[in-house]
């Protein structure tokens, strides 16, 4: 027994969140970012915390961590010179891409610059052919000409991604052991290592990414297990990775490109633990916080997992236009729309929000720091959703008169009044974040009608009501601490680790053996992180699928694989037109399956937390009334007098009207009109919408 700290460095905040494993007691605890050395808040909002609660650093077992120090890095284009071994001929298949247009009538189509310039990829003599066969050894001298090359250039890191290296790995393996001949110490990621799969321009573009940020988080990591080490800290440090589960953070710095959405995976699992508890298991998660929302989808209590992501997209909405990174990832949706997003006027004289935020600085007009432009969050404070005197539990002062001045020029331009021009924008990036988790919904085969929405993050309960009822949810569910729902989502996350391999074959001709063979490598493997995290053998839990698709088709459906030893191969064609039917309402009759790329997930038993409940105060919220505050809604005619409600102290079993406002430190809860809301045991509170 001990205590357990989890905290996620977000773009406007950082987030903290320690549990006490004896009690299932939680403290949760919120501040700003430092943008330029985002370790700085992080480490101080963590002493803070600790003394706080009366805590010393040697007294936490385990560490978990969440961070957009990756994603920002590939946004901002802030990364390690990279270079790139590849095998001769192919040096330009970053550029070539898929040789597909995300817009095809786009004549001034963009995509981002490749993270490796083209002068620093260099052509080895060496071939593998798609069996796996070596038709050509590696030209050793090529790899040692392109290394001192390297070096004199000053490269940072290096990438080596050759053809079909996924099937035979050995010629990969070759050039980097002459790499660390000739340059011991230099970072170097290997495609076969961290991204075994078919399709090589998504395969290069991992590897190289990885590079890109592998240096950076190197520094980053280091420079926190000192501080860490320096303030006593003698406990476990981990990751948290886009896939939802965490590993020691001695395993995630080898491939720190997986941690690229750490923080909204975490979010996402929050999502699935408090929906679980609100009695939900298919839940649209909603996590809205200062500089991004992200939508996620759990359904069967499970976050959806998808096998590939793609970051930093030159058009923030057009698949294609980023780069691919293949590994597995919580399937999170993200738009620029946070309480920071800008609010401005386009050449058409259009409206618009986003994605350009004020982040943390110098942030909205109302915190203070210099911000004078019209933000999501300015909007909010001047329709009265928001205390200026109560802004994280009252440490941090709003100022409604900056709000007003940042709001005038968009008021002006529409000949609106500030209230007006503040509820504008409010419903916009409303419509804006449903249009998205609408078309995000569908494209699963999901209607969003049939889902509770759970929500997260700081401005999420303002925001959560009106975008629900644009998607027709039933009801939102708003969980205790939903301000720093990633945070807690670190303390649930199951130590795991996710394999793949490809190896393409018809079904009819599987050889079982090969199999048999990639399940054991990549099992094997993960067996020995969790052993390396003390996590015990009977705790242990292994998840196997794969990656198929009606052969001639482009794109491929995720199955899940059952016992191998007896490899029913009629009990998984039926489940595989099963998932095909409920995704595209129609099965190809005759048509050969082709399996793609095996996938195994090697995991521990998620942890368990003492969950409190809420002592039974009947239906008289009476005790938790706190005031009436002037709040602004459109369906209400105006300004109405909300009834504001202290969050602390509602009990189980209470039920209150809108439109009401309810109020805890780190996020504030808006009631609409004609809503009703409930309290559960949990301290859940349930938003009513139809």
């Amino acid at each position: 027994m001990g205590y357990e700290l989890g905290f996620d460095i977000g773009g406007t905040f950082t987030d903290f969140a320690l549990l006490d494993t004896d009690t299932g007691k939680l403290d949760i605890f919120k501040v700003l970012t430092t943008a330029d050395q985002p370790e700085a808040a992080a480490l101080r909002g963590m002493t803070d915390l600790l003394k706080t609660s009366g805590i010393s650093h040697d007294q936490l077992l385990n560490l978990f961590h969440a961070t957009t120090l990756v994603a920002n890095s590939l946004i901002q284009h802030r990364g390690a010179l990279v270079g790139l071994l590849t095998t001769a001929g192919f040096r330009d298949i970053l550029e070539m891409r898929t040789e597909q247009r995300y817009a095809i009538y786009d004549l001034f189509l963009q995509y981002p610059p490749p993270l490796s310039p083209r002068y620093l990829r260099r052509g080895v003599g060496e071939r593998v052919d798609r069996d796996g066969r070596i038709l050509q050894p590696v030209c050793e001298e090529d790899v040692r000409h392109a290394v001192a090359d390297f070096k004199a250039q000053g490269v940072d890191a290096i990438a080596v991604s050759c053809l079909h290296s996924y099937r035979n790995p050995s010629n990969e393996r070759r050039i980097a052991e002459l790499v660390r001949e000739c340059w011991p110490d230099v970072p170097l990621t290997l495609s076969s290592d961290i991204a075994p799969e078919i399709r090589e321009y998504e395969r290069t573009s991992t590897a190289v990414a990885n590079a890109y940020v592998l240096p950076l988080m190197y520094r980053y990591l280091q420079t926190m297990r000192d501080e860490l080490v320096a303030s006593k800290f003698k406990g476990n440090f981990y990751l948290m990775l886009s896939s939802g589960s965490t590993a020691l953070a001695s395993a995630a710095a080898e491939q720190p490109i997986r941690l690229v959405e750490s923080g909204p995976a975490a979010g996402a699992l929050a999502a699935a633990y408090f929906g679980e508890l609100a009695g939900h298991a298919d839940l649209i998660s909603f996590d809205m916080g200062g500089t991004t929302a992200k939508v996620a989808l759990v359904h069967n209590g499970k976050p959806a997992i998808a096998s590939n992501l793609e970051v930093a997209r030159v058009n923030r909405f057009a698949k294609g236009s980023g780069y691919p990174l293949q590994f597995p990832t919580v399937d999170i949706l993200e738009s620029g729309a946070g309480g920071g997003s800008i609010a401005w006027v386009d050449d058409l004289g259009l409206l618009k929000v986003g994605p350009q935020s004020a982040g943390s600085s110098p942030g909205p007009a109302a915190y203070g720091f210099g911000g004078n432009l019209p933000t999501v969050t300015d909007a909010d404070l001047v329709l009265g959703y928001l205390n200026p005197d109560y802004f994280l539990g009252g440490e941090m002062a709003l100022d409604v008169a900056a709000a007003e001045r940042a709001l005038g020029p968009i008021a002006e331009t529409f000949s609106w009044t500030l209230v007006e021009a503040a509820d504008a924008i409010h419903r916009l990036v409303n419509e804006n974040m449903a249009a998205s988790a609408r078309i995000h919904i569908l494209e699963k085969a999901r209607d969003p009608r049939n889902y509770a929405m759970i929500c997260f993050g700081g401005a999420g309960p303002v925001h959560a009501a009106g975008v629900a009822a644009i998607l027709g949810a039933p009801e939102v569910v708003v969980a205790p601490g939903a301000g720093v729902a990633s945070a807690i989502g670190l303390l649930i996350a199951p130590v795991a680790f996710d394999f793949a391999h490809s190896y393409p074959t018809m079904l009819a001709n599987t050889n079982w053996s090969v199999v048999k063979d990639l399940f054991k490598d990549m099992e094997t493997q993960g067996l020995q992180m969790l052993y390396d995290a003390s996590i015990r053998e009977e705790d242990v839990k292994i998840e196997r699928s794969v990656d198929g698709r009606f052969q001639g088709q482009l794109h491929e459906i995720q199955v899940p694989l059952h016992d191998l030893s007896e490899m029913d191969v009629s009990a998984f064609i039926d489940r595989f037109n099963a998932a095909y039917k409920r995704l595209y309402h129609y099965v190809p009759e005759h048509t050969a399956i082709e399996l793609l790329t095996w996938r195994s997930r090697v995991s521990g038993a998620r942890a368990a937390i003492k969950q409190q409940t809420l002592a039974d105060a009947g239906l008289d919220p009476a005790p938790s009334f706190k005031c009436e505050r002037q709040a602004y809604f459109v369906e209400a005619g105006g300004f109405v007098d909300a009834p504001t409600y202290d969050r602390y102290r509602l009990g189980a079993g209470m039920t209150i009207a809108g439109p009401a406002i309810i109020e805890e430190r780190e996020s504030t809860i808006v009631l609409r009109p004609g809503m009703n809301a409930f309290v559960d045991l949990y301290a859940n509170v349930h938003l009513c919408i139809r």
